[in-house]
């Protein structure tokens, strides 16, 4: 039988797609990938240069998956984003768990340094930027995408929540998660706000309450992320509110925040001097209600085509799985796709392994989103953060006060 060197494609330079992407390239597998966006320069959202969220990478997924991309050692020297350290405390700022996260093993690394580790390991011709999905369809036999008028024989989507490509699997769309988001960001946090950074550490920071949470995260360049999370009634409460218009206007959604007794005007002095801090930043704010598939999400398996990362299991971030279960599906799929082109690369023993990787994929997620469900209402129940606190204390005590 002769062998054939199968087409494959890549929609989205997301995590997942860097991820798969480098794989492939590392076992000499030819693809192409597309995005969207036009190429990344110093100015880009995705920038090293430009402040983003961490990410901690955990051993049996991002790091594995990066093992064999072969970029461990880029990994490691890459200056960490933050620790893992973990406080939690009440509305009035009052530290009910803490735990300073040393002798973790769960490297923090910022969002943009990934995509930029990934970007390195990639040739750059194997990347068309740019290029926007208007239609995926299927020829008969074959997955076919129709991207710029490209076909192809197996079209993996890694194109995020909204997926394209996943509307050649499924009808099924993200419903509402029943929470909404206002995202802010204070730089060179440590010398603009010292208190602030003495405040939320050096990892994570949560403070649960009256079915609202205010999160922070440290970032790259000495930055913060802080997380406005509201528990909600439908998916358009940010724009009938008046917050998602007002994100424009800085100083009024501070004053919305502040003193709306429905908000934040009962918190405390700490909790609410971050809020503000993040309104008065000059960076860009984002309002968005957040999204999810049901548990135990699946579709007809459909030849040539397939779905990894959001696309795949999109989740809400509240048990800090989603860009590790995106690398994990990347590292799952390569080893299929490599298996089946070293053997021959016949059409058929490719569609095999797509559809045994989404079996396996399938039975993975399932207790992880409903990990991810159960944190999104313990952090907003009626007793917040005693829940949230002993669901921390039921993963054992801090390595250094175990006998």
């Amino acid at each position: 039988m002769s062998s054939k060197t199968p087409r494959i494609a890549i929609i989205g330079a997301g995590p997942a797609g860097l991820t798969l992407a480098s794989l492939l390239t590392h076992n000499s597998i030819p693809y192409m990938l597309f995005d969207l966006r036009p190429p990344p320069t110093n100015a880009s959202s995705t920038s090293p240069l430009v402040p983003s969220g961490s990410l901690d990478l955990h051993a049996e997924s991002g790091l594995l998956a990066l093992e064999n991309c072969g970029l461990l050692d880029k990994l490691q020297a890459l200056n960490r984003a933050g620790s893992e350290e973990c406080i939690i405390t009440d509305k009035t700022g009052e530290v009910k768990y803490s735990d300073d996260g040393q002798g973790g093993q769960r490297p923090e690394i910022a969002r943009n340094d990934l995509t930029h580790l990934l970007l390195s390991s990639i040739p750059e011709q194997n990347v068309k930027w740019n290029h926007k999905l208007l239609l995926c369809d299927r020829s008969e036999g074959n997955g076919e995408a129709i991207e710029k008028g490209e076909d192809f024989d197996v079209v993996i989507g890694a194109d995020g929540a909204w997926s394209r490509t996943r509307l050649l699997l499924t009808t099924e769309k993200p419903h509402f998660s029943t929470v909404s988001c206002i995202t802010l960001t204070i730089p060179s946090i440590s010398t603009t706000y010292p208190q602030l950074a003495a405040m939320i550490g050096n990892g994570s920071f949560y403070a649960p309450s009256d079915r609202k949470a205010v999160i922070a995260q440290r970032g790259s360049l000495d930055s913060a992320r802080v997380y406005c999370m509201l528990s909600a009634p439908s998916e358009s409460y940010l724009v009938a509110s008046g917050l998602s218009s007002a994100t424009i206007l800085p100083s009024r959604l501070k004053k919305m925040l502040l003193e709306n007794e429905g908000l934040f005007a009962h918190w405390g002095q700490g909790i609410k001097s971050l809020l503000a801090a993040g309104c008065d930043s000059g960076v860009e704010i984002s309002a968005n209600p957040l999204f999810m598939f049901p548990i135990g999400f699946s579709w007809q398996h459909v030849p040539g085509a397939t779905v990894i990362g959001d696309a795949a299991h999109l989740m809400t971030p509240f048990a800090g799985e989603g860009v590790n279960c995106a690398m994990l599906d990347a590292f799952e799929l390569s080893k299929g796709l490599v298996s089946a082109v070293k053997s021959g690369g016949a059409v058929e023993a490719l569609d095999e392994q797509l559809e045994m990787f989404e079996n396996v994929m399938w039975k993975r997620m399932r207790p992880v989103s409903e990990e991810t469900w159960d944190n999104l209402q313990v952090i907003f129940a009626e007793d917040a953060p005693g829940g949230f606190v002993r669901v921390m204390e039921s993963h054992g005590p801090p390595p250094e006060e175990e006998a």
